[in-house]
């Protein structure tokens, strides 16, 4: 540390400033000598008086050339000499400053002390809300198990009460009781003969589904047609020039147990051939290759016979409003069709042919051939 002092003192300046007001002051000291010995007076003063103020001006002169020289040369002494109200004004503002910043970071310090509080809080929230969500998702999967459970269960219902009902169903709506058909140019009396063989075959075929459905025989049902609807269907029927279908259809869902009394709805319309006798109705390709598709006969029938049944109510063959259905293949025809296409191993062409002409209002009345 003093090899320090040693090298980094200016020692030139130090010895500069020495021997400059040594020679200052022998100087001031020769002249006051000087001109006291020979009594020279200044400014009206004694001459002992002179000796000394000129000594004195020798020593302020000495001081003045000590300060300028120092604050030629150092910065330090410069700013000591004129700078210093300046200087401390800047300790002071720094100062100041150094206080706002310890005052900024002691704030800075409890707002991070309070964010990290809240961090954690926010942590420890965090996790409650994935703990609630873990059971949330857990309640979820045990609801929608027992939503699963309680529409199984209503299916079910639904099932046995549709199944309760249709069987205490004795006759349902819209079914097909009965049809004919009224050629052009009939008299009235021709009208009211097939109107009335019609409503004998509605009560035929009432008293047969309701029988059917109670188990017991049943001689007679009233049956109620629409006085008004039937005059106007006499006078349309006897002044048509087409040929024209008539349906009977039931009007409600009765109920077994109640005093039945079926109400009968009357439906015309113009009846055209659609149809005719050996007429080509619907043919299709069937690669019939069971080994490979794994169809069985009867699932090669059943998917024709539903095509055929679309084809011909798009082609405005009138369907059962009930069934949907615009024809019957009898069992003993159904089982003999499904043995021939059981012999048949190559591919093969279905069709069905007209068996007779077949008019809008059906039914559809077919023979079943098979084209190897």
């Amino acid at each position: 540390m003093f090899s320090d002092f040693l090298t980094g003192t200016n020692w030139l300046l130090i010895l500069s400033l020495i021997f400059g007001s040594a020679a200052l002051a022998v100087l001031g000291d020769s002249l006051g000598s000087k001109y006291g010995k020979k009594r020279i007076s200044l400014f009206g003063l004694r001459p002992k008086r002179t000796s000394q103020l000129i000594t004195a001006l020798t020593g302020a002169f000495t001081a003045v050339g000590i300060l300028s020289v120092m604050s030629v040369f150092s910065q330090d002494v410069r700013t000591a000499l004129f700078g210093m109200k300046l200087l401390r004004q800047q300790m002071y503002d720094l100062q100041f400053q150094l206080n706002r910043s310890e005052e900024n970071t002691a704030e800075m310090r409890a707002s991070l002390a309070e964010a990290s509080a809240n961090l954690e809080l926010t942590g420890f929230e965090l996790d409650a809300m994935k703990n609630d969500k873990l059971i949330l998702e857990q309640e979820k999967e045990e609801l929608e198990a027992s939503l699963k459970i309680m529409r199984e269960e209503s299916e079910q219902l639904k099932h046995d009460l549709k199944a309760m009902k249709s069987e205490s169903i004795a006759l349902s709506a819209n079914v097909l009781l009965a049809q004919g058909a009224f050629e052009p140019g009939l008299t009235h009396e021709e009208v009211i003969e097939g109107l009335n063989a019609l409503k004998q075959q509605v009560r035929l075929n009432v008293l047969s589904i309701i029988s059917n459905h109670s188990f017991t025989r049943l001689r007679d049902i009233p049956i109620n047609f629409d006085p008004e609807v039937e005059a106007s269907l006499i006078n349309e029927l006897e002044s048509s020039d087409i040929r024209q279908y008539v349906r009977a259809l039931s009007g409600e869902n009765y109920t077994l147990g109640e005093n039945l009394k079926i109400s009968v709805s009357l439906q015309n319309g113009p009846s055209v051939i659609t149809y005719r006798d050996g007429e080509p109705v619907y043919r299709k390709f069937f690669m019939n290759d069971r080994e490979a598709s794994k169809t069985t006969p009867e699932e090669i029938l059943h998917v024709f016979l539903r095509e055929l049944r679309n084809k011909v109510i798009n082609d405005g063959i009138l369907p059962d409003p009930a069934t949907n259905n615009v024809g019957t293949l009898d069992g003993e025809t159904f089982f003999e069709t499904i043995e021939k296409l059981s012999d048949i191993s190559t591919p093969v062409i279905i069709s069905a042919i007209a068996s007779g002409d077949i008019y809008t209002e059906g039914p559809v009345v077919i023979d079943i051939i098979f084209e190897e």
